[in-house]
């Protein structure tokens, strides 16, 4: 979801973008032909990939349309449409998926992609997983109220099953699933998401209060959310919840390097910009090889150039990751107006962004597929 070559040459708008030239350049003057920007995909399987004949049928639609990697999950990532966790390849670890266990979908896709020279990234979600709390409910993420009361996270539903990522069982159940599709699935690259926080309120878990006191001064139970005069030990709990991430990062790619060392892994990851995430860019970004900025502007109520500007989410991921490839992951549910405003926009003013990541909730329609299509030659 290993290296990866993505390469881009800049050469025609070097005669009018200097990189000296501080102000962001109009999307509207990018008008000199360049190389076009590479489709990349994400497919939640569950919605897609249901035996071999969606498998054939979609990669050769995806091959019409120019899709040069398909980022996979290879267990679902949400509890909508089934339960999240459970695998959609043959695992020893995890059950399979309702209606995966006589169909390995993971095989089928590599070997389908493969023959149409599309590459496919293992995409391994993280943070919602209830199969693993099938396993052991005490693993199940726990949050505060501003009564100090501590209850199970249920996400922004009500209806989700979040783990406590931070719990050192957990860590090794969730490192265990990736070393297994590393180890024996043909991938061109693992990406891994769900490692940000919904709020500042977690992760409540008993282990990991326990952690956070050896280190520091005060109980995070004790915390007032609601008051301004906590706003330092807040940013401390979410600072220090940050660096446990990045120390789980990097436990990744220890195992992904050490079965393939030249296998890419890369990470979905929030705006930096989103306050009390657990999330610091800077932290993880030598463990990892990409990076696949989450750019939803229109949810954070921003215009699209929002993706490109000198302010927004490719600028300031830039600021905590300067050496990495940066990959957009942008809703394919865009018109071409704005489809030809970003792509202008993205090669005038972040020349380096050689591919865009689009995304769909559930299905991918054939008008997805083909727009996709349609795009490669703006």
């Amino acid at each position: 979801m290993k290296k990866l070559a993505y390469s881009f040459s800049a050469a025609l708008l070097a005669l009018t973008i200097m990189p000296w030239q501080a102000a962001t350049v109009s999307a509207a003057e990018a008008t000199v032909p360049v190389t076009p920007l590479t489709n990349e995909i994400t497919v939640q399987t569950e919605a897609n990939f249901r035996n071999a004949d969606d498998v054939n049928s979609f990669i050769i639609k995806a091959a019409r349309n120019h899709v040069s990697v398909i980022n996979m999950s290879v267990k679902q990532d949400s509890d909508v449409n089934g339960n999240s966790g459970f695998a959609f390849y043959d695992s020893q670890i995890v059950h399979e998926a309702i209606g995966y266990d006589g169909f390995d979908a993971l095989s089928a896709v590599i070997d389908k992609a493969h023959e149409y020279g599309i590459k496919v990234r293992a995409w391994v979600p993280q943070a919602q997983d209830k199969a693993a709390i099938d396993i052991n409910s005490s693993w199940q993420m726990r949050t505060i109220d501003d009564n100090g009361r501590i209850s199970s996270y249920n996400g922004y539903t009500g209806t989700e099953n979040h783990v406590n990522l931070f719990e050192p069982a957990v860590q090794q159940y969730e490192r265990s699933i990736i070393k297994e599709v590393v180890q024996n699935y043909n991938i061109d690259g693992v990406v891994i998401s769900g490692l940000d926080f919904d709020n500042e309120r977690v992760d409540m878990n008993t282990s990991t209060i326990n952690a956070f006191r050896q280190s520091n001064s005060f109980d995070p139970r004790d915390l007032d959310f609601t008051k301004s005069s906590n706003s330092g030990k807040i940013a401390q709990w979410n600072n220090w919840k940050a660096q446990q991430m990045a120390s789980y990062i990097q436990s990744i790619s220890t195992d992904v390097k050490t079965i393939k060392p030249e296998l890419a892994l890369g990470v979905y990851t929030a705006s930096p910009d989103k306050a009390n995430s657990g999330q610091d860019i800077a932290l993880f970004n030598e463990y990892v090889d990409f990076l696949l900025p989450m750019a939803d502007y229109r949810g954070l109520n921003h215009s699209v150039d929002w993706i490109y500007n000198s302010t927004g989410v490719l600028a300031s991921t830039q600021a905590k990751a300067a050496d990495k490839t940066l990959i957009p992951a942008v809703d394919v549910n865009i018109d071409t107006n704005t489809a030809t405003n970003l792509y202008n926009g993205l090669r005038a003013n972040q020349p380096e962004v050689t591919s865009i990541n689009y995304y769909a909730t559930g299905q991918w329609t054939d008008a997805m597929i083909n727009n996709l299509g349609l795009r490669s030659s703006l």
